[in-house]
């Protein structure tokens, strides 16, 4: 065997001589002599290491040594290989697991030079634990070079062109990670290897074979064309030469909500909890399931839905022979043409609720020989893809094919935005990355008279290969992205982005009221989240009955859980504590998701925002029209606020204390809308966190109000005080105890008294407590770090601390909280700029979840440009909105009825169990980083649901691109209404500055 270039350095092939004991259904090496390759001897520090090995993993005595850490993390070198000639090898690695070791499989990941990766799992458990020499690992199956025990996207890497090993765990866990390793070898095939290589083979050979019988049965079952066959709903380019044709296989039938007509046939089937309580009440009759038996009586039934439509038969899609594509005016294609090459992806975006079937919308990408021509007409032959249509025409005219390769932001922007951007990816499935130019051109066209506005450059701004540093360092596109500036346009008008060879975008508005509208629309989003309350015309045409109110017969009780102690989710212990004490006042609140379960005290944290954005713009805001019920002599902004807040003042104590809010027993019952909701609630006790977060808005709520109603503003300053008082005491005496240092959350709530201090001192002149805000303000400090999750993220106290009147606070300390943030903005900035769409965070180990891509991080630019006026924070705010309102790979806006192409599928139960739409002002959570985040309570829809039908599978999607809008999926299409204050904030702020 030759020698492996690696790097600077090369490895002469060895001959070693392994004595390995046998070790039951492992694949080790044979005791006899064999030729092997040393390719990675980690003799050398290492260059690559990321996420949990970061600070862990060391290279001691030639060995990788990964200890006292856990299995979500890697590291690795850049190397220069060339193993074209060794596919038939099988990598193994020596390695000694420890005795802490719980990981199930060490990985290892090649990648070449255009970011294709693969990976073999080594099996920890033919390395046993506390056994105190090394012990050489095949990959599971003895997986060869050639034929890994898994793909990333984009395909396997080219043998010929590695450029980058890395080890990792399985990430299969959090699960602790103890190991050392000693090399990475390629070596020949022992028989037992080959055995195994073999019976694998024979195992495909055989799924192979039923795989065609099943499909000739698809076949014969689905193949004729009828109303109920799958249907192309779009055909556009995304490349020159690249066509794309979406088809749609089935729909969703929606639930409804109806009184249930027992009859005496009807079959009921029970589901019970562990502990003996009815889950669920299924009701079949005549042999179909009905739905679910709802509310606390079993009167209601809840219908299921359903998907109608013949599946795709996509299998034939993938063959290239499929397809003709052929045109009488392009000379090109004057014969019928076959596809280069086939490629898809195929996304389940309809799940039905109670029996899990699907529908799919599937994207054909048809590589041609020739570029299209735009103004020509071109005929697309489907062959046998059972396919309504068996032909499609397609006009190419760039000014008006919308490609789902440029993406634009469809909220729009002021004309004196100094940001204005659009973008171009498309990833292609099957295929991977597509390939953009370094620059290509790009034009405004006006909607309505189809001329140029603007043109210009676009260029290749972030390559497939080029990595992203955020919470972990990778590349989370899976494809080139390109960027179109158009910062220099300013007049007013409705466009589409057009990008020659390509296609255009979903339009956008530039005007004065389309950061306005965008602002209307999540407040709407509050109203629609109102308890107690109905909702329905004139207001809106979502339709809620009042719910969860005491007055209508509702059980809701005080207990003594204090939520300090045992945290929000102890659900079980709520009745528990159940003090008997009914509390008529408790109603109202929003409810807190997409279900409604909690009614949580930082759920002001939207009412905190909304009031934030009356402090900076007292006259425009206060003109503000939401379409809500409206308060004699209140702006709407107010009675919005009240309507939140006001609810928690109803719940007070007598002491002044304030809980964290109102909870059930658990989640609700499958089936269940609120208004039939079979769980009462239970008042938690108060406790210092809560009363701190509710005497900051109190205060703030107050002296907002104070013009416009000085009685209503005098009680709520009252409340104010009185909960903060509750607050200090409460935690003295659980500070003096020795209870404050074990909790978790206590910088948090530290940040609360913080900022609770700060209101009132602002409120009442008080110099008490300024002197309790100086306690724990990083103000003190000489250079103070406003954002340090962990410790504290005091930007906003810093915000309102600068802004005080000029007869409070101190003026050095006012300037220093300008410095602060002005250096907690470029930190901002500079993260943007570390990521293909710029999106912005002020502390970019953020979590990828839970609003990291559907709400703007950028409280801390607005802040900086409210004080200061810099254009750049105000550029990088407009640029903070970009992907969430469709500058995303999948051209939606993140919040429902915003924009051309917003998702329509959050997660709202009261609107899924009943048929309606979801309403207006919905922003979900949003994508996940499945490499990272990859527990079984984030994708258990992967898992038992969707996984099966995704093409490409669904943990393979690039993270930007992996959301399906299916509004069944809670930590990907759900929603807490306080992570909706990032909004506000932004959207109010870019609607009002001046």
């Amino acid at each position: 065997m030759s020698e492996v270039a690696t790097g600077n350095r090369s490895i002469a092939n060895k001959v070693v001589l392994f004595t390995l004991c046998a070790v039951s259904q492992s694949l080790l090496i044979a005791a006899e002599p064999a030729p092997i390759k040393l390719i990675e001897k980690f003799d050398r520090p290492l260059e690559i290491s990321y996420l949990s090995w970061a600070e862990k993993a060391a290279i001691v005595n030639d060995s990788l040594v990964v200890r006292e850490t856990d299995n979500r993390g890697g590291v690795g070198y850049l190397v220069d290989w060339n193993l074209a000639n060794n596919a038939d090898l099988s990598l193994v690695m020596r390695i000694k697991a420890g005795e802490r070791n719980r990981t199930a499989a060490c990985v290892v990941m090649l990648k070449d030079d255009k970011g294709h990766g693969a990976r073999w799992e080594f099996p920890l458990k033919d390395a046993p634990a506390g056994i105190n020499d090394f012990t050489t690992v095949f990959p599971r199956g003895g997986a060869s070079l050639s034929e890994p025990n898994a793909v990333e996207e984009g395909g396997k890497p080219d043998l010929a062109a590695i450029r980058q090993i890395q080890i990792m765990g399985d990430w299969l866990g959090p699960t602790d990670m103890d190991i050392e390793v000693a090399g990475v070898w390629l070596v020949p095939p022992t028989p037992a290897v080959a055995a195994a290589r073999n019976e694998i083979l024979q195992k495909r050979l055989a799924e192979e074979a039923a795989a065609k019988v099943r499909q000739q049965a698809l076949i014969d079952q689905y193949s004729t064309r009828t109303e109920n066959s799958p249907s192309v709903e779009h055909i556009a380019a995304v490349a020159p030469n690249m066509l794309a044709i979406e088809i749609q296989a089935g729909r969703l039938i929606p639930a409804s909500v109806i009184k249930y007509e027992p009859q005496p046939k009807d079959k009921r089937t029970e589901k019970k909890s562990a502990d003996g309580e009815i889950e669920s009440i299924i009701v079949e009759r005549d042999g179909k399931t009905l739905g679910w038996l709802i509310g606390p009586d079993r009167q209601w039934l809840t219908l299921w839905e359903s998907v109608e439509g013949d599946p795709l038969l996509d299998f034939i899609g993938d063959d290239p022979e499929t397809f003709r594509v052929q045109s009488a005016n392009d000379p090109a294609y004057a014969k019928p043409i076959t596809p280069l090459a086939v490629y898809r992806k195929s996304r389940a975006n309809a799940w039905a609720q109670g029996p899990g079937s699907l529908a799919h919308r599937h994207t054909y990408y048809l590589k041609l020989p020739a570029s299209l021509v735009s103004g020509k007409t071109y005929n697309i032959n489907l062959g046998q893809l059972n396919t309504q249509q068996q032909e499609a025409n397609f006009t190419f005219d760039v000014s008006t094919a919308r490609s789902e390769a440029v993406h634009v932001n469809q909220i729009g922007y002021r004309p004196d935005d100094p940001i204005k951007r659009a973008f171009v990816s498309c990833w292609l499935g099957t295929g991977g990355r597509l390939e953009l130019p370094a620059l290509f051109r790009f034009a405004l066209v006006d909607e309505k008279s189809g001329k140029k506005a603007f043109q210009g450059n676009g260029e290749l701004h972030y390559p497939a290969t080029k990595d992203e540093e955020q919470a972990r360092t990778a590349n989370f596109n899976g494809t080139d992205v390109a960027r179109c500036d158009f910062s220099s346009f300013n007049e007013p008008g409705r466009y589409r982005v057009v990008v020659d060879g390509i296609g255009c975008s979903y339009p956008f508005e530039i005007g004065d009221g389309t950061w306005r509208h965008a602002f209307e629309i999540q407040m709407r989003g509050l109203y629609h989240q109102r308890s107690g309350f109905e909702l329905g015309p004139p207001y809106t045409t979502f339709q809620k009955p009042r719910d969860m109110n005491p007055a209508d017969g509702y059980k809701v009780t005080r207990t003594r859980y204090r939520t300090v102690e045992k945290g929000e989710t102890a659900w079980e212990e709520f009745p528990g504590g159940d003090m008997g004490e009914s509390v008529p006042q408790a109603a109202g609140g929003y409810h807190d998701a997409g279900d409604w379960n909690p009614r949580r005290v930082t759920h002001m944290r939207a009412t905190l925002a909304t009031l934030m954005i009356l402090d900076l713009f007292p006259e425009t805001i206060a003109s503000l029209k939401l379409n809500i019920p409206p308060e004699a002599g209140i702006p709407d902004i107010l009675a919005e606020a009240l309507f939140e807040f006001e609810f928690f003042q109803r719940i007070q104590q007598a002491d002044g204390g304030v809980g964290y809010g109102l909870e059930s027993k658990g989640d609700p019952l499958p089936g269940e809308v609120s208004w039939l909701n079979s769980f009462p609630s239970y008042v938690t006790k108060g406790d210092y966190a809560a009363s701190w977060y509710f005497a900051a808005v109190g205060a703030r709520l107050a002296r907002l109000l104070d013009p416009f109603d000085a009685k209503r503003a005098g009680g709520i300053r009252a409340s104010a005080v009185r909960a903060f008082e509750f607050a200090e005491n409460d935690h003295a005496a659980d500070f003096a105890a020795g209870l404050t240092k074990t909790r978790e959350e206590e910088w948090r709530h530290i940040d609360y008294r913080n900022l609770a201090a700060l209101e009132l001192y602002q409120l009442t002149h008080d110099e008490k407590y300024h002197t309790t805000f100086l306690q724990d303000s990083v103000l003190t400090d000489d250079a103070p770090v406003l954002h340090t999750w962990g410790k504290h993220i005091q930007e906003e106290h810093a915000f309102v601390y600068a802004r005080l009147p000029e007869n409070l606070g101190d003026a050095a300390l006012k300037k220093r909280s300008i410095t602060a943030m002005r250096e907690l903005a470029e930190i901002t900035l500079i993260n943007a700029t570390k990521n293909a769409f710029n999106i912005t965070v002020p502390d970019r180990t953020k979590p990828q979840f839970i609003g990291f891509y559907t709400t703007p991080d950028a409280s801390a630019l607005v802040y900086a440009h409210s004080l200061t006026g810099d254009d750049r924070y105000l550029g990088g705010i407009v640029q903070s909105t970009q992907f969430q309102s469709g500058c995303n790979p999948n051209n939606w806006v993140y919040t429902t009825g915003l924009g051309a192409n917003p998702i329509k599928n959050a997660f709202k139960l009261d609107a899924r169990f009943t048929g309606q739409a979801v309403p207006a002002g919905l922003t979900p959570y949003g994508n996940i980083d499945f490499a990272k985040w990859n527990g079984n309570y984030i994708t258990w829809p992967i898992t038992y649901i969707i996984g099966r039908t995704m093409q490409p599978n669904a943990f393979a999607w690039p993270t930007t691109e992996a959301y399906w809008d299916l509004g069944g999926w809670p930590m990907l299409e759900e929603f807490t209404v306080d992570h909706w204050s990032d909004n506000i904030i932004v959207w109010g702020y870019l609607a009002e500055r001046k």
